[in-house]
């Protein structure tokens, strides 16, 4: 008995002991932030842009970090680096690239229940060891994203509060609303996430939002605390109409990347012409039997359902088919971006491609490096966005980057699109697939002289010039409504949220 007890004795010591040293690791952990945040200088016209997401695939705060660079601020990028940023941004001496750590690949292959929280531990520590003991400098100000939510709202609060830096939310959706969409709006998953967004989400130096009606529906219903400005999402300049020298070089380049290959009428009939484009002894120009390009991008997420495409185009087919269609052109749709329901799209689409279903459509799916997808944008003559928000109160910055190349757009319709896009002059709003397909049959008979498809470029040459469809901000602080990224984020961000003495 006394051998037990002695024993028990000893071995409760030792577990007080494992549990004593396993409660001084957090207690050192804020000892050692805590002596950081104290050592390290506070500096002017610094900044950190934090983002919890892959940065080559994240445009707004690319171009935020750009214009901060520009403006001539000190600016750390922190996300992951999976993707090349614009090449831009690369050559900007200012900007300061610092990728967030992924979780081991076995890691990744597990379900999304137990992934995530393991995620969101390797976030945790990456982002504080990054944003604290990394940059050499507590920032001026701290820039982050959201949505995701979890935990980056949390971790930018602690670490604003503890190094004074002014924390700006750069609200580009609400992350709850996102999560709905995977798990339900009744999930008490979801309820929590909502809670957490709301209470470390309300309070800020300043909330940017990508549209009025989020900013309109977060102040009221959050109550949040701090400025709130609108900047809506502009293409840079990069985002134009591509010259006809680049499209023939663009396709000759990527045509042998396409898989799987495509039919015999889009083939290139020699090495001087492709089936869009043919070199004369006056120049390169665009060919009168050409079918039409079309351009789309997505993350392949569930708030986009490219079911309706597939089906709009089958309806398509069957127009063009019969008598009644000959006027109408060929197809070609090439849909860029990455994601979890690619595979099943693709699947589907070779389906009705080896039936014979779709003898003059072709779409094929495909990743462009950030310096080829304006190129691929500024080719386009039609765009499609199939983006439906969670929320109902953002906008796809990929009709942002069609605009910028001059291209009009079909968009599907939801609560606050009309921001953007303006039904029949600068592209048309659908709701089901057979309008998507009568708009599609509508804007495109006769091309290349399609005279509704005419129409639409009208609204970009008016106001193009020669490159690009925006018009001049012409008063400070005022956002006009079609100016390019500089002067929206000049009139807005500059000369409104960093103008520090106003306030």
């Amino acid at each position: 008995m006394a051998y037990l007890e002695n024993g028990l004795c000893s071995n409760s010591w030792l577990v007080l002991a494992v549990f004593g040293g396993l409660a001084s690791i957090p207690l050192g952990c804020m000892a050692l932030y805590a002596r950081q945040v104290e050592k390290r200088p506070w500096k002017h016209k610094t900044a950190t842009v934090l983002v919890l997401g892959d940065i080559g695939r994240s445009p707004r705060m690319m171009y935020h970090a750009e214009s901060l660079a520009k403006a001539g601020w000190d600016t750390y990028m922190v996300g992951y680096g999976d993707t090349a940023p614009i090449p831009s941004l690369l050559e900007t001496p200012r900007v300061h690239f610092l990728h967030l750590w992924n979780p081991p690949k076995l890691v990744m292959k597990l379900p999304w229940i137990v992934r995530a929280p393991i995620r969101i531990l390797y976030q945790i520590v990456s982002v504080v060891y990054l944003c604290v003991f990394a940059i050499p400098c507590n920032t001026q100000i701290f820039l982050v994203q959201n949505p995701p939510a979890i935990p980056t709202l949390l971790l930018s609060q602690i670490i604003s509060e503890t190094t004074r830096s002014k924390l700006i939310i750069d609200w580009h959706n609400t992350g709850y609303s996102i999560l709905a969409l995977r798990l339900g709006s009744d999930s008490r998953i979801v309820k929590w996430a909502k809670a957490f967004e709301r209470k470390f989400g309300k309070r800020a130096y300043c909330h940017l939002f990508v549209t009025r009606a989020l900013e309109e529906y977060l102040t009221r219903e959050w109550h949040l605390e701090g400025r709130t400005a609108v900047l809506h999402d502009r293409p840079p300049s990069q985002f134009r109409r591509t010259e006809m020298i680049t499209q023939l070089n663009l396709f000759r380049r990527i045509a042998p990347t396409i898989t799987p290959p495509a039919p015999e009428w889009l083939h290139s009939p020699n090495i001087r012409n492709t089936s869009f484009t043919e070199l004369t002894p006056s120049g390169v120009k665009l060919r009168e039997d050409r079918p039409v390009f079309m351009v789309s991008s997505t993350s392949w997420t569930a708030d986009e359902d490219f079911g309706l495409l597939l089906e709009a185009l089958d309806m398509y087919q069957t127009r063009k088919s019969s008598p009644e269609g000959k006027s109408l052109p060929r197809v070609m749709l090439i849909i860029t971006g990455r994601g979890p329901l690619r595979k099943p799209f693709v699947k589907q689409v070779a389906e009705r491609e080896n039936s014979g279903k779709w003898p003059d459509v072709v779409v094929r799916c495909m990743f462009v490096s950030a310096r080829d997808y304006p190129l691929l944008l500024g080719c386009g003559d039609l765009g499609i966005s199939m983006h439906q928000s969670s929320s109902g109160r953002d906008l796809p910055m990929k009709v942002v980057d069609m605009f910028g190349c001059g291209v009009p757009v079909l968009a599907r319709g939801f609560a606050c699109v009309d921001e953007l896009v303006k039904d029949g002059i600068n592209g048309r709003i659908f709701n089901t697939s057979t309008e998507l397909a009568d708009q599609l049959i509508d804007t495109l008979d006769g091309f290349p002289h399609a005279p509704k498809l005419e129409a639409l470029d009208q609204y970009f040459t008016q106001r193009a010039g020669v490159s690009t469809p925006m018009r001049r901000v012409t008063r400070p602080g005022v956002e006009e409504e079609w100016s390019t990224w500089d002067e929206n984020w000049d009139a807005v961000m500059r000369r409104g949220v960093l103008d520090f003495k106003r306030w």
